[in-house]
């Protein structure tokens, strides 16, 4: 290698290297690197042969990209180079999460962080290097033992509460007063122990991505009343009052009831454990433009300044003898954090006016949310689907999925909104999700079926089951045209709207336009509207992506597309069967352009009729087009 070669570079940099240094990165247990200020290893201490099997004197001079696989090798010199101009002293700042390369070729996932090291005028870095795959195996273990010995607690221990409570109520018998007093506390206590177990049940079903949310359009206050009334009495066993705000707003989210139940729980319990004998916790909600807060404020101690940072970890507690005392995981707000971060909103907490703690959920409010249910942004004459899906993530995802395919998308959240705006709108296909809160996918196609005027538009079905789940001769009998296994593949289910159109007999011809000046597409796309579909692109690349799943019956281009030509365009202007699409180019200097196949004209769109013009050349080569096919499918 380099680095043997050059023997004066190699004692240049184990120079840098002082012999405690040297002690300390060798007897280190976690791979060491240590570099000059060009990424030259100047150490590696015996982990990193054991991670890499590389020998310590093999990688001195070479620069510390050689333990990366190449696809990670400039993200690494960037962010060295970037480190070199800010080191912060005595924090790696970012750690990144690459791909390693053993010496036999190998490759394996690594965390790199970086430190600057300086001795005098001589500045080094040390790369401290973990085996993320080893982490993860074990991270993996940790939560399968969690996970199991969970389960298998929990069972016994359920039973034990219930048993120990039935007790306490009289069921075998008053029990002398010394006996009652030792159920109470057993009763107390197991139902701790269960509160625990499954707190971090829910704590591993939501890091696993297990947890199940089912949104839905959801008034807060009537929820807030029902957590309150539920939460009584816990709130008695401390002597605390719980009440809801005179004024608490009537609003309205999208969210899952369960869950956002178990947050506002969650919050209460801490501010009643928290809370003096004959205090009280306040649940306020209140609406923005935007949002809803809902907020639960108690009259405590306060949160102390140092442990502010870490409130929201999971096990941490202010202070382990008042915890001791009051009870508690320290995962209540580790949990709400991760739930409320599924619902799509933001927890926190600020100190009350006068003592005490407010904790605050905001969400945001339903009309943001239906706000965003129609597609604005595409061309008013793109082809228009709706979409019923109830996660507005997944939605809105979808939505940018199609986009590049020429497809508008609308969505509706619950049935009864899809339900009114299929009946409102001209949607060229409809695609609903099965799993639907409550299951109620089959109902909103039956009732989309039973409206005339939606009887034959082309139905597609979205499952997470391959088989929809025992629904697919139900599917068969309203007509749905296929079901689509999640997650999602956009292509195919492009492919099929597309198709789904042609079969439907509601095709008209569709026209490829690719022009780099909005305001043109707009205008040709309106100008047309009454005589073809157009799908307009204002790149080489977006249009070459549609040619796939689109049969595109004429293409309209701009000589001129920034730096490139759309003439690169025509070798790609081809039909499934080979034939050439026909072509009309429309640019700033057309009419310069001779005529000839694919070309079939060429037109300047800077004169005054130039609109006119490619209008009528459209119809023209449109009107010859359907006059060719019957001969053509004689002579197939």
């Amino acid at each position: 290698m380099a680095g043997r070669a050059d023997i004066a570079r190699d004692l240049s940099l184990q120079s840098l290297v002082d012999d405690d240094c040297r002690l300390a990165v060798e007897a280190c247990p976690i791979g060491l690197v240590m570099t000059d200020s060009a990424g030259r290893i100047a150490l590696a201490n015996p982990e990193i042969e054991r991670l890499f099997g590389y020998p310590p004197r093999e990688l001195t001079g070479e620069t510390i990209e050689i333990l990366l696989a190449p696809r990670s090798r400039e993200a690494h010199v960037r962010h060295r180079a970037a480190f070199a101009r800010h080191p912060a002293p005595g924090d790696a700042g970012e750690k990144r999460h690459l791909v390693g390369r053993r010496r036999d070729g190998s490759e394996f996932p690594v965390e790199i962080g970086l430190y600057p090291v300086r001795n005098g005028e001589c500045a080094r870095v040390l790369a401290i290097i973990a085996d993320l795959g080893q982490r993860m195996r074990a991270d993996r273990l940790k939560d399968e033992f969690v996970s199991t010995v969970s389960h298998e607690l929990r069972t016994p221990l359920t039973s034990i509460a219930g048993s120990l409570g039935l007790l306490a109520g009289g069921a075998a018998g008053i029990l002398p007063e010394p006996a009652a007093r030792l159920i109470r506390i057993a009763q107390s206590n197991s139902q701790r122990l269960v509160r625990l177990i499954n707190d971090i049940l829910d704590i591993e079903k939501i890091e696993s991505g297990q947890l199940c949310f089912k949104f839905k359009r959801l008034k807060v206050r009537p929820l807030i009343e029902q957590v309150i009334e539920a939460s009584r009495g816990y709130a008695d066993g401390f002597h605390v009052r719980v009440q809801l705000a005179a004024d608490a707003a009537s609003a309205e989210v999208y969210a899952d009831p369960d869950r956002l139940a178990q947050v506002i729980t969650n919050l209460l319990s801490n501010a009643i454990k928290f809370s003096p004998a004959g205090g009280q916790v306040t649940v306020t909600i209140s609406e923005g433009d935007e949002t809803v807060r809902v907020a639960v404020r108690d009259h405590g101690p306060g949160i102390p300044h140092d442990f502010r940072p870490r409130i929201f970890e999971k096990f941490a507690q202010a202070d382990a003898s008042d915890a001791r005392q009051k009870g508690g995981s320290g995962l209540g707000l580790s949990i709400v954090k991760q739930i409320v971060a599924r619902l799509g909103g933001t927890v926190g907490f600020e100190d009350a006016a006068g003592g005490g703690t407010v904790f605050y959920v905001e969400l945001a409010n339903w009309t943001r949310i239906a706000a965003r249910e129609i597609d604005t942004e595409p061309s008013a004459h793109a082809p228009r689907i709706l979409l019923c899906e109830d996660n507005l993530d997944a939605a809105l995802a979808l939505r940018d999925g199609l986009r590049p395919f020429g497809w508008s998308t609308d969505f509706a959240l619950c049935p009864a909104d899809a339900t009114a705006r299929a009946r409102a709108t001209h949607y060229h296909a409809i695609v609903v999700d099965l799993e639907l809160a409550d299951d109620c996918g089959i109902e909103l196609i039956r009732s989309l079926r039973a409206q005339p005027q939606l009887y034959k538009t082309p139905i597609v079905a979205v499952s997470v089951d391959d088989d929809y789940g025992g629904r697919a001769l139900e599917t068969r009998r309203l007509s749905v045209l296929e079901c689509v296994p999640k997650p999602i593949d956009v292509d195919r289910l492009a492919q099929i709207l597309e198709r789904a159109i042609v079969r439907d007999g509601n095709h008209r011809p569709l026209i490829l336009h690719v022009d780099d000046d909005p305001g043109m597409l707009e205008l040709v796309a309106t100008a047309l509207h009454s005589t073809a579909n157009v799908i307009s692109f204002d790149s080489l690349e977006a249009a070459r992506c549609a040619l796939l799943l689109h049969n595109v019956d004429l293409a309209i281009l701009d000589i001129s597309l920034g730096a490139v030509s759309g003439l690169e365009l025509l070798p790609d202007l081809r039909r499934r069967g080979g034939v050439p699409i026909p072509v009309i180019v429309f640019s700033a200097h057309g009419a310069q352009l001779k005529d000839g196949p694919p070309v079939e004209a060429s037109l300047d769109k800077s004169s005054t009729a130039s609109l006119q013009q490619l209008v009528a050349a459209v119809r023209d080569r449109l009107m010859l087009a359907a006059e060719q096919a019957p001969l053509e499918a004689m002579r197939a």
